[in-house]
Protein backbone atom coordinates (compact mmCIF):
# COMPACT_ATOMS: atom_id res chain seq x y z
CA UNK A 1 0.00 0.00 0.00
CA UNK A 2 1.35 3.24 -1.03
CA UNK A 3 2.18 6.15 1.47
CA UNK A 4 -0.87 7.90 0.50
CA UNK A 5 -2.76 5.14 0.50
CA UNK A 6 -2.13 4.50 3.88
CA UNK A 7 -2.83 7.72 5.02
CA UNK A 8 -6.25 8.23 3.61
CA UNK A 9 -7.06 4.66 5.84
CA UNK A 10 -5.89 6.46 8.64
CA UNK A 11 -8.39 9.69 8.20
CA UNK A 12 -11.22 7.63 7.92
CA UNK A 13 -10.34 5.81 10.97
CA UNK A 14 -9.72 9.26 12.91
CA UNK A 15 -12.68 10.19 11.15
CA UNK A 16 -14.78 7.27 12.24
CA UNK A 17 -13.40 7.27 15.93
CA UNK A 18 -13.34 11.06 16.35
CA UNK A 19 -10.13 13.02 17.12
CA UNK A 20 -10.60 13.40 20.50
CA UNK A 21 -9.38 9.61 20.87
CA UNK A 22 -6.69 9.67 17.68
CA UNK A 23 -4.70 11.96 16.95
CA UNK A 24 -5.40 12.90 13.39
CA UNK A 25 -2.63 11.35 11.11
CA UNK A 26 0.35 13.66 9.29
CA UNK A 27 0.08 14.30 5.71
CA UNK A 28 2.56 12.73 3.39
CA UNK A 29 5.13 14.98 2.00
CA UNK A 30 3.83 14.84 -1.43
CA UNK A 31 0.58 16.40 -0.66
CA UNK A 32 1.41 19.60 0.67
CA UNK A 33 -0.51 19.71 3.06
CA UNK A 34 0.13 21.92 6.07
CA UNK A 35 -2.05 22.29 9.19
CA UNK A 36 0.72 21.57 12.07
CA UNK A 37 -0.51 24.98 13.90
CA UNK A 38 -4.49 24.30 13.40
CA UNK A 39 -6.29 22.12 16.46
CA UNK A 40 -7.09 18.54 16.08
CA UNK A 41 -10.25 19.05 14.92
CA UNK A 42 -9.13 21.38 12.13
CA UNK A 43 -6.22 19.28 11.02
CA UNK A 44 -8.97 16.51 10.94
CA UNK A 45 -11.53 18.08 8.89
CA UNK A 46 -8.87 19.77 6.41
CA UNK A 47 -7.21 16.21 5.91
CA UNK A 48 -10.72 14.89 5.14
CA UNK A 49 -11.24 17.87 2.44
CA UNK A 50 -8.26 16.54 1.09
CA UNK A 51 -8.89 12.85 1.27
CA UNK A 52 -12.74 13.63 -0.58
CA UNK A 53 -10.76 15.54 -3.44
CA UNK A 54 -8.32 12.54 -3.97
CA UNK A 55 -11.12 10.43 -3.80
CA UNK A 56 -13.74 11.67 -6.27
CA UNK A 57 -10.51 12.50 -8.96
CA UNK A 58 -11.06 11.00 -12.25
CA UNK A 59 -7.96 8.47 -11.70
CA UNK A 60 -5.77 7.34 -8.53
CA UNK A 61 -2.77 9.22 -7.81
CA UNK A 62 -0.03 7.68 -9.17
CA UNK A 63 3.41 6.73 -6.69
CA UNK A 64 4.97 9.93 -6.81
CA UNK A 65 8.35 8.31 -8.29
CA UNK A 66 6.37 7.37 -11.18
CA UNK A 67 6.74 10.02 -14.28
CA UNK A 68 3.02 10.89 -15.91
CA UNK A 69 3.80 12.43 -19.51
CA UNK A 70 1.37 15.21 -20.15
CA UNK A 71 -1.46 14.35 -22.51
CA UNK A 72 -1.10 15.24 -26.56
CA UNK A 73 -2.42 17.79 -27.97
CA UNK A 74 -5.92 17.76 -29.31
CA UNK A 75 -6.54 17.37 -32.70
CA UNK A 76 -10.74 17.32 -32.77
CA UNK A 77 -12.54 20.39 -31.43
CA UNK A 78 -14.71 19.85 -28.58
CA UNK A 79 -18.69 19.59 -29.14
CA UNK A 80 -20.76 22.61 -29.11
CA UNK A 81 -22.28 24.18 -25.59
CA UNK A 82 -25.99 22.49 -26.67
CA UNK A 83 -24.79 19.08 -27.33
CA UNK A 84 -22.01 19.06 -24.44
CA UNK A 85 -25.16 20.14 -21.99
CA UNK A 86 -27.59 17.19 -23.32
CA UNK A 87 -24.31 14.75 -22.47
CA UNK A 88 -24.11 16.21 -19.31
CA UNK A 89 -27.76 15.49 -18.38
CA UNK A 90 -28.21 11.91 -19.40
CA UNK A 91 -24.92 11.26 -17.46
CA UNK A 92 -25.74 12.85 -14.26
CA UNK A 93 -29.41 13.40 -14.20
CA UNK A 94 -30.77 11.44 -16.95
CA UNK A 95 -34.85 11.89 -17.66
CA UNK A 96 -35.19 8.44 -19.00
CA UNK A 97 -34.53 5.21 -17.92
CA UNK A 98 -31.36 3.21 -17.53
CA UNK A 99 -31.93 1.75 -20.74
CA UNK A 100 -33.14 4.18 -23.17
CA UNK A 101 -30.47 6.47 -21.54
CA UNK A 102 -27.69 3.72 -22.86
CA UNK A 103 -29.40 4.05 -26.04
CA UNK A 104 -29.22 7.50 -25.72
CA UNK A 105 -25.43 7.59 -24.99
CA UNK A 106 -24.61 5.28 -27.71
CA UNK A 107 -26.28 7.72 -30.22
CA UNK A 108 -24.51 11.07 -28.88
CA UNK A 109 -21.60 8.67 -29.52
CA UNK A 110 -22.18 8.25 -32.82
CA UNK A 111 -23.21 11.92 -33.51
CA UNK A 112 -19.86 12.85 -32.23
CA UNK A 113 -18.00 10.66 -34.09
CA UNK A 114 -19.96 11.81 -37.30
CA UNK A 115 -19.25 15.32 -36.48
CA UNK A 116 -15.63 14.65 -36.51
CA UNK A 117 -15.95 16.49 -32.08
CA UNK A 118 -14.84 14.90 -29.15
CA UNK A 119 -16.13 14.98 -25.57
CA UNK A 120 -14.95 18.04 -23.29
CA UNK A 121 -12.23 17.29 -20.78
CA UNK A 122 -14.78 17.65 -17.73
CA UNK A 123 -17.14 15.34 -18.82
CA UNK A 124 -14.58 12.50 -19.50
CA UNK A 125 -14.02 11.37 -16.27
CA UNK A 126 -17.81 11.02 -15.78
CA UNK A 127 -18.41 9.30 -18.89
CA UNK A 128 -15.25 6.53 -18.51
CA UNK A 129 -16.95 5.88 -15.19
CA UNK A 130 -20.36 5.47 -17.08
CA UNK A 131 -19.13 3.27 -19.93
CA UNK A 132 -16.67 0.67 -17.75
CA UNK A 133 -20.25 -1.13 -16.33
CA UNK A 134 -21.73 -1.02 -20.10
CA UNK A 135 -20.34 -2.90 -22.57
CA UNK A 136 -22.50 -1.51 -25.35
CA UNK A 137 -21.48 2.25 -24.68
CA UNK A 138 -17.59 1.07 -23.93
CA UNK A 139 -17.75 -0.40 -27.93
CA UNK A 140 -19.03 3.44 -29.23
CA UNK A 141 -16.12 5.02 -27.59
CA UNK A 142 -13.06 5.54 -30.33
CA UNK A 143 -12.15 9.22 -31.88
CA UNK A 144 -14.74 10.86 -29.46
CA UNK A 145 -12.74 10.70 -26.53
CA UNK A 146 -9.98 12.72 -28.08
CA UNK A 147 -6.11 12.51 -27.18
CA UNK A 148 -6.75 13.00 -23.53
CA UNK A 149 -9.43 10.91 -23.04
CA UNK A 150 -6.83 7.78 -24.25
CA UNK A 151 -4.85 9.30 -22.01
CA UNK A 152 -7.34 8.94 -18.81
CA UNK A 153 -7.74 5.80 -19.71
CA UNK A 154 -4.26 4.83 -20.29
CA UNK A 155 -3.93 6.19 -16.44
CA UNK A 156 -6.91 4.03 -14.66
CA UNK A 157 -6.72 0.05 -14.39
CA UNK A 158 -10.69 0.14 -14.40
CA UNK A 159 -10.52 1.76 -17.89
CA UNK A 160 -7.96 -0.14 -19.18
CA UNK A 161 -10.53 -2.65 -21.44
CA UNK A 162 -12.56 0.30 -22.42
CA UNK A 163 -10.82 0.68 -25.74
CA UNK A 164 -10.58 -2.82 -26.75
CA UNK A 165 -12.65 -5.26 -28.50
CA UNK A 166 -13.70 -8.08 -25.73
CA UNK A 167 -13.19 -11.02 -28.57
CA UNK A 168 -9.81 -9.67 -29.19
CA UNK A 169 -8.65 -9.19 -25.92
CA UNK A 170 -9.39 -12.89 -25.18
CA UNK A 171 -7.83 -14.24 -27.79
CA UNK A 172 -4.74 -12.04 -27.57
CA UNK A 173 -4.18 -13.53 -23.92
CA UNK A 174 -3.46 -16.79 -25.47
CA UNK A 175 -0.77 -15.62 -27.88
CA UNK A 176 0.63 -18.84 -27.53
CA UNK A 177 -2.20 -21.32 -27.14
CA UNK A 178 -1.02 -23.42 -30.18
CA UNK A 179 1.61 -24.09 -27.93
CA UNK A 180 0.42 -24.73 -24.53
CA UNK A 181 -2.87 -26.54 -25.94
CA UNK A 182 -1.54 -29.83 -25.49
CA UNK A 183 -0.72 -29.39 -21.34
CA UNK A 184 -4.26 -27.62 -20.60
CA UNK A 185 -6.81 -28.64 -18.27
CA UNK A 186 -9.83 -29.81 -20.78
CA UNK A 187 -11.82 -26.80 -19.71
CA UNK A 188 -9.10 -24.29 -20.08
CA UNK A 189 -8.31 -26.85 -23.97
CA UNK A 190 -11.89 -26.07 -24.60
CA UNK A 191 -11.94 -22.56 -23.96
CA UNK A 192 -8.66 -22.00 -25.97
CA UNK A 193 -9.73 -24.04 -29.47
CA UNK A 194 -13.26 -22.01 -29.21
CA UNK A 195 -11.70 -18.83 -29.42
CA UNK A 196 -8.84 -20.01 -31.37
CA UNK A 197 -10.95 -21.07 -34.12
CA UNK A 198 -13.20 -17.57 -34.72
CA UNK A 199 -9.35 -15.85 -34.76
CA UNK A 200 -7.58 -18.60 -37.11
CA UNK A 201 -9.93 -21.64 -38.39
CA UNK A 202 -7.24 -23.16 -40.24
CA UNK A 203 -4.85 -23.00 -37.39
CA UNK A 204 -7.32 -24.79 -34.63
CA UNK A 205 -8.14 -27.50 -37.24
CA UNK A 206 -4.55 -28.28 -37.75
CA UNK A 207 -4.06 -28.42 -34.15
CA UNK A 208 -7.14 -30.61 -33.33
CA UNK A 209 -5.61 -32.87 -36.31
CA UNK A 210 -2.08 -32.83 -35.04
CA UNK A 211 -3.22 -33.74 -31.16
CA UNK A 212 -6.02 -35.57 -31.92
CA UNK A 213 -4.94 -39.12 -30.16
CA UNK A 214 -3.06 -37.48 -27.52
CA UNK A 215 -6.63 -35.41 -25.80
CA UNK A 216 -9.48 -36.78 -23.70
CA UNK A 217 -12.68 -38.00 -25.70
CA UNK A 218 -14.44 -34.74 -24.12
CA UNK A 219 -11.84 -32.33 -25.50
CA UNK A 220 -11.86 -34.00 -29.28
CA UNK A 221 -15.71 -33.60 -28.76
CA UNK A 222 -15.69 -30.05 -27.28
CA UNK A 223 -13.39 -29.14 -30.55
CA UNK A 224 -15.47 -30.79 -32.35
CA UNK A 225 -18.59 -28.70 -31.93
CA UNK A 226 -16.70 -25.39 -31.52
CA UNK A 227 -15.53 -26.07 -35.08
CA UNK A 228 -18.75 -24.51 -36.08
CA UNK A 229 -17.24 -20.95 -36.84
CA UNK A 230 -15.43 -21.00 -40.55
CA UNK A 231 -16.80 -24.36 -40.94
CA UNK A 232 -15.64 -25.58 -44.48
CA UNK A 233 -15.09 -28.17 -46.87
CA UNK A 234 -11.90 -28.21 -45.39
CA UNK A 235 -13.13 -29.38 -42.32
CA UNK A 236 -14.34 -32.55 -43.88
CA UNK A 237 -11.24 -35.06 -43.48
CA UNK A 238 -11.02 -34.20 -39.62
CA UNK A 239 -14.73 -35.00 -39.67
CA UNK A 240 -14.71 -38.11 -41.60
CA UNK A 241 -11.93 -38.99 -39.01
CA UNK A 242 -13.92 -38.00 -36.04
CA UNK A 243 -16.95 -40.87 -36.98
CA UNK A 244 -14.27 -43.44 -36.46
CA UNK A 245 -13.66 -42.18 -32.85
CA UNK A 246 -14.06 -44.88 -30.06
CA UNK A 247 -16.41 -42.28 -28.28
CA UNK A 248 -20.01 -42.06 -29.05
CA UNK A 249 -19.63 -38.31 -28.13
CA UNK A 250 -17.02 -37.70 -30.50
CA UNK A 251 -18.95 -39.63 -33.40
CA UNK A 252 -22.24 -37.66 -32.69
CA UNK A 253 -20.58 -33.97 -32.53
CA UNK A 254 -18.80 -35.13 -36.04
CA UNK A 255 -22.39 -36.32 -37.51
CA UNK A 256 -23.67 -33.04 -36.10
CA UNK A 257 -21.23 -30.72 -37.92
CA UNK A 258 -21.81 -32.74 -41.28
CA UNK A 259 -24.79 -32.04 -41.26
CA UNK A 260 -24.35 -28.23 -41.99
CA UNK A 261 -21.80 -28.96 -45.13
CA UNK A 262 -24.63 -30.44 -47.48
CA UNK A 263 -21.45 -30.67 -50.16
CA UNK A 264 -19.65 -33.54 -48.41
CA UNK A 265 -19.36 -37.09 -48.78
CA UNK A 266 -21.70 -38.11 -46.38
CA UNK A 267 -24.63 -35.79 -47.51
CA UNK A 268 -24.04 -37.69 -50.95
CA UNK A 269 -24.38 -40.82 -49.21
CA UNK A 270 -27.60 -39.91 -46.67
CA UNK A 271 -29.05 -38.27 -49.93
CA UNK A 272 -29.02 -41.90 -51.30
CA UNK A 273 -30.56 -43.68 -48.31
CA UNK A 274 -33.29 -40.80 -48.73
CA UNK A 275 -34.08 -41.72 -52.48
CA UNK A 276 -34.25 -44.54 -51.82
CA UNK A 277 -37.00 -44.12 -49.25
CA UNK A 278 -38.94 -41.17 -51.01
CA UNK A 279 -41.42 -41.59 -53.77
CA UNK A 280 -43.70 -39.10 -55.79
CA UNK A 281 -47.61 -40.49 -55.79
CA UNK A 282 -50.83 -39.26 -56.78
CA UNK A 283 -52.19 -38.42 -60.47
CA UNK A 284 -54.42 -35.22 -59.93
CA UNK A 285 -52.62 -34.23 -57.23
CA UNK A 286 -49.16 -35.32 -56.60
CA UNK A 287 -47.90 -35.80 -53.30
CA UNK A 288 -44.81 -37.56 -51.18
CA UNK A 289 -44.60 -40.97 -49.83
CA UNK A 290 -41.87 -41.88 -47.24
CA UNK A 291 -41.04 -45.01 -46.03
CA UNK A 292 -39.62 -45.78 -42.93
CA UNK A 293 -36.04 -47.38 -43.41
CA UNK A 294 -34.46 -51.01 -42.39
CA UNK A 295 -32.24 -51.04 -39.55
CA UNK A 296 -28.65 -49.51 -40.26
CA UNK A 297 -26.10 -51.60 -41.66
CA UNK A 298 -22.20 -50.69 -40.55
CA UNK A 299 -21.91 -47.70 -43.04
CA UNK A 300 -25.33 -46.46 -42.05
CA UNK A 301 -24.32 -46.16 -38.48
CA UNK A 302 -20.74 -45.27 -38.89
CA UNK A 303 -22.64 -41.99 -40.81
CA UNK A 304 -24.60 -41.59 -37.59
CA UNK A 305 -28.04 -43.52 -37.68
CA UNK A 306 -28.53 -45.03 -34.24
CA UNK A 307 -27.13 -48.42 -33.85
CA UNK A 308 -29.43 -51.38 -32.81
CA UNK A 309 -28.75 -52.64 -29.67
CA UNK A 310 -29.22 -56.26 -28.32
CA UNK A 311 -32.59 -57.09 -27.97
CA UNK A 312 -34.21 -53.27 -28.24
CA UNK A 313 -34.51 -51.57 -31.79
CA UNK A 314 -35.28 -47.68 -31.68
CA UNK A 315 -38.74 -46.93 -33.78
CA UNK A 316 -37.14 -47.05 -37.63
CA UNK A 317 -38.65 -43.71 -37.58
CA UNK A 318 -35.77 -42.40 -35.50
CA UNK A 319 -33.39 -43.47 -38.31
CA UNK A 320 -35.82 -41.71 -40.67
CA UNK A 321 -35.24 -38.58 -39.24
CA UNK A 322 -31.79 -39.00 -38.95
CA UNK A 323 -31.92 -39.71 -42.90
CA UNK A 324 -33.89 -36.50 -43.19
CA UNK A 325 -31.86 -33.86 -41.40
CA UNK A 326 -28.13 -35.69 -42.91
CA UNK A 327 -29.79 -35.75 -46.83
CA UNK A 328 -29.18 -32.19 -48.66
CA UNK A 329 -31.84 -29.79 -48.83
CA UNK A 330 -31.78 -30.58 -52.73
CA UNK A 331 -32.66 -33.97 -52.73
CA UNK A 332 -35.83 -33.56 -52.06
CA UNK A 333 -36.10 -30.92 -55.42
CA UNK A 334 -34.15 -33.39 -56.67
CA UNK A 335 -36.62 -35.94 -56.44
CA UNK A 336 -39.89 -33.93 -57.23
CA UNK A 337 -38.24 -31.53 -59.91
CA UNK A 338 -39.70 -28.69 -58.26
CA UNK A 339 -38.84 -25.62 -56.05
CA UNK A 340 -38.65 -26.20 -52.32
CA UNK A 341 -42.23 -23.99 -51.68
CA UNK A 342 -43.83 -26.94 -54.13
CA UNK A 343 -42.22 -29.51 -52.74
CA UNK A 344 -43.35 -29.03 -48.95
CA UNK A 345 -46.59 -28.86 -50.65
CA UNK A 346 -46.36 -32.04 -51.28
CA UNK A 347 -44.94 -33.59 -47.70
CA UNK A 348 -48.16 -34.85 -45.94
CA UNK A 349 -46.30 -36.33 -43.38
CA UNK A 350 -46.07 -34.07 -40.08
CA UNK A 351 -42.87 -35.73 -38.61
CA UNK A 352 -41.33 -35.49 -41.93
CA UNK A 353 -42.29 -31.81 -42.09
CA UNK A 354 -40.68 -31.17 -38.83
CA UNK A 355 -37.42 -33.06 -39.77
CA UNK A 356 -37.44 -31.17 -42.75
CA UNK A 357 -37.70 -27.90 -41.22
CA UNK A 358 -34.51 -28.70 -38.56
CA UNK A 359 -32.81 -29.53 -41.53
CA UNK A 360 -33.76 -25.71 -42.81
CA UNK A 361 -32.53 -24.18 -39.37
CA UNK A 362 -29.10 -26.58 -39.42
CA UNK A 363 -28.23 -24.95 -42.54
CA UNK A 364 -29.70 -21.06 -42.05
CA UNK A 365 -31.20 -22.15 -45.71
CA UNK A 366 -32.83 -18.62 -46.55
CA UNK A 367 -34.69 -20.01 -49.77
CA UNK A 368 -35.97 -22.86 -47.55
CA UNK A 369 -37.01 -20.61 -44.82
CA UNK A 370 -39.06 -18.74 -46.77
CA UNK A 371 -40.93 -21.73 -48.61
CA UNK A 372 -41.25 -22.84 -44.46
CA UNK A 373 -43.35 -19.74 -43.63
CA UNK A 374 -45.40 -19.43 -46.91
CA UNK A 375 -46.15 -23.07 -45.99
CA UNK A 376 -47.40 -22.19 -42.89
CA UNK A 377 -45.03 -23.82 -40.39
CA UNK A 378 -45.07 -21.77 -36.94
CA UNK A 379 -41.80 -22.27 -35.80
CA UNK A 380 -40.43 -18.94 -34.75
CA UNK A 381 -36.67 -19.71 -35.28
CA UNK A 382 -37.41 -19.44 -38.98
CA UNK A 383 -37.94 -16.04 -38.81
CA UNK A 384 -34.68 -14.87 -38.17
CA UNK A 385 -33.63 -16.99 -41.46
CA UNK A 386 -35.85 -14.31 -43.44
CA UNK A 387 -34.81 -11.11 -45.56
CA UNK A 388 -35.17 -8.45 -42.71
CA UNK A 389 -37.98 -7.03 -44.70
CA UNK A 390 -39.58 -10.05 -45.01
CA UNK A 391 -39.36 -10.90 -41.30
CA UNK A 392 -40.41 -7.35 -40.53
CA UNK A 393 -43.62 -8.06 -42.62
CA UNK A 394 -44.19 -11.58 -41.20
CA UNK A 395 -43.61 -10.18 -37.55
CA UNK A 396 -46.54 -7.31 -37.43
CA UNK A 397 -48.60 -10.16 -38.97
CA UNK A 398 -48.16 -12.63 -36.29
CA UNK A 399 -48.61 -9.41 -33.76
CA UNK A 400 -51.77 -8.33 -35.59
CA UNK A 401 -53.72 -11.78 -35.87
CA UNK A 402 -53.74 -11.96 -32.13
CA UNK A 403 -53.07 -15.76 -32.14
CA UNK A 404 -51.38 -17.90 -29.75
CA UNK A 405 -48.56 -20.64 -29.93
CA UNK A 406 -45.63 -18.10 -30.59
CA UNK A 407 -43.69 -16.60 -27.84
CA UNK A 408 -43.91 -12.71 -29.22
CA UNK A 409 -42.04 -11.21 -26.15
CA UNK A 410 -39.06 -13.26 -27.39
CA UNK A 411 -40.09 -12.45 -30.76
CA UNK A 412 -40.29 -8.72 -30.04
CA UNK A 413 -36.86 -8.47 -27.91
CA UNK A 414 -34.93 -10.00 -30.47
CA UNK A 415 -36.40 -7.96 -33.25
CA UNK A 416 -33.88 -5.42 -34.28
CA UNK A 417 -34.58 -1.73 -32.86
CA UNK A 418 -36.05 0.93 -33.55
CA UNK A 419 -38.93 -1.42 -34.82
CA UNK A 420 -40.72 -0.45 -38.32
CA UNK A 421 -43.18 1.67 -37.91
CA UNK A 422 -46.04 -1.24 -39.44
CA UNK A 423 -44.57 -3.51 -36.30
CA UNK A 424 -45.35 -0.59 -33.90
CA UNK A 425 -48.43 0.14 -34.56
CA UNK A 426 -49.60 -3.15 -34.38
CA UNK A 427 -48.14 -3.50 -30.91
CA UNK A 428 -49.93 -0.09 -30.25
CA UNK A 429 -53.74 -1.42 -31.43
CA UNK A 430 -53.01 -4.63 -29.30
CA UNK A 431 -52.38 -2.76 -26.01
CA UNK A 432 -54.81 0.01 -26.01
CA UNK A 433 -58.62 -0.30 -25.77
CA UNK A 434 -61.36 -2.99 -24.26
CA UNK A 435 -59.64 -5.73 -26.08
CA UNK A 436 -56.15 -4.93 -24.95
CA UNK A 437 -53.78 -7.90 -24.59
CA UNK A 438 -52.28 -7.76 -21.27
CA UNK A 439 -50.12 -9.50 -22.00
CA UNK A 440 -48.38 -8.25 -24.78
CA UNK A 441 -48.74 -5.01 -23.07
CA UNK A 442 -46.50 -6.37 -19.43
CA UNK A 443 -44.20 -7.72 -22.46
CA UNK A 444 -43.34 -4.67 -24.83
CA UNK A 445 -43.44 -2.25 -21.65
CA UNK A 446 -40.01 -1.93 -21.33
CA UNK A 447 -38.90 -1.97 -24.87
CA UNK A 448 -41.36 0.53 -26.34
CA UNK A 449 -39.34 3.87 -25.68
CA UNK A 450 -36.31 2.15 -27.72
CA UNK A 451 -38.55 0.10 -30.39
CA UNK A 452 -41.53 2.84 -31.29
CA UNK A 453 -40.23 4.85 -34.33
CA UNK A 454 -40.76 9.11 -34.17
CA UNK A 455 -43.14 8.86 -36.67
CA UNK A 456 -45.50 7.28 -34.57
CA UNK A 457 -46.10 10.17 -32.08
CA UNK A 458 -49.37 10.71 -33.45
CA UNK A 459 -50.74 6.63 -32.73
CA UNK A 460 -48.68 6.87 -29.09
CA UNK A 461 -50.88 10.44 -28.11
CA UNK A 462 -53.50 8.90 -29.58
CA UNK A 463 -52.80 4.91 -27.48
CA UNK A 464 -52.41 7.34 -24.15
CA UNK A 465 -55.96 8.00 -24.10
CA UNK A 466 -57.59 4.78 -24.94
CA UNK A 467 -54.84 2.02 -22.37
CA UNK A 468 -56.53 0.15 -19.46
CA UNK A 469 -56.99 1.79 -15.90
CA UNK A 470 -54.40 -0.75 -14.64
CA UNK A 471 -51.87 -0.17 -17.47
CA UNK A 472 -49.93 2.81 -15.79
CA UNK A 473 -46.68 0.31 -16.52
CA UNK A 474 -48.22 1.29 -20.55
CA UNK A 475 -48.75 4.77 -19.81
CA UNK A 476 -44.67 5.49 -18.41
CA UNK A 477 -43.77 3.13 -21.14
CA UNK A 478 -45.55 5.46 -23.51
CA UNK A 479 -45.06 8.86 -21.94
CA UNK A 480 -41.07 8.15 -21.84
CA UNK A 481 -41.01 7.28 -25.45
CA UNK A 482 -42.28 10.53 -26.85
CA UNK A 483 -39.59 12.19 -24.19
CA UNK A 484 -37.09 9.87 -25.43
CA UNK A 485 -38.34 11.13 -29.36
CA UNK A 486 -37.72 14.82 -27.88
CA UNK A 487 -34.80 14.12 -26.62
CA UNK A 488 -33.20 12.45 -29.96
CA UNK A 489 -34.93 15.41 -31.71
CA UNK A 490 -32.63 17.57 -29.66
CA UNK A 491 -29.30 15.50 -29.90
CA UNK A 492 -29.62 15.51 -33.50
CA UNK A 493 -30.11 19.70 -33.67
CA UNK A 494 -27.21 20.10 -31.07
CA UNK A 495 -25.00 18.23 -33.66
CA UNK A 496 -25.85 20.20 -36.72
Amino acid sequence: MSTVDQWLTDVATAALVGSARREPPPAPDVLALDASDASAEHRLLASAAVADALTRAGAPLPPASDVVLAAPAEVRPPTTDRATQLLSLLLTQSPVSRQARDELVVEWLRLAEAAGQRVPWYLLPVLLGFAAGRRRVATALGDQLGERGCWLVNLNEAWSDLLNDPDESRVAVEVDWLEAWPTMSSAEAVTAFALGRRADPAAARELLEAQWSTVSAKVRADAVRALGPGLSAADEPLLERALDDRAKSVREAAAAMLDRLPGSARAARMAERLRRLVRVRGTLVRHLEVEVPDAPDEAAVRDGLTAPAKGVHPPPTVWLSQVVRGAPLSTWTDITGRGPTATLKMVRDADVLAWLTEAVLDRRDTEWAVACVDHGIPDHRLLWLLPEDRRARLLTDWVSQRTGGRDLRQLLTEAPRPWPDDLGRAVLERIQGEKADRSLGYAAAPLLPVALGAALAPEINAALSRLPEDAAHLRRALTETLQLHAFRTSLTEAFR
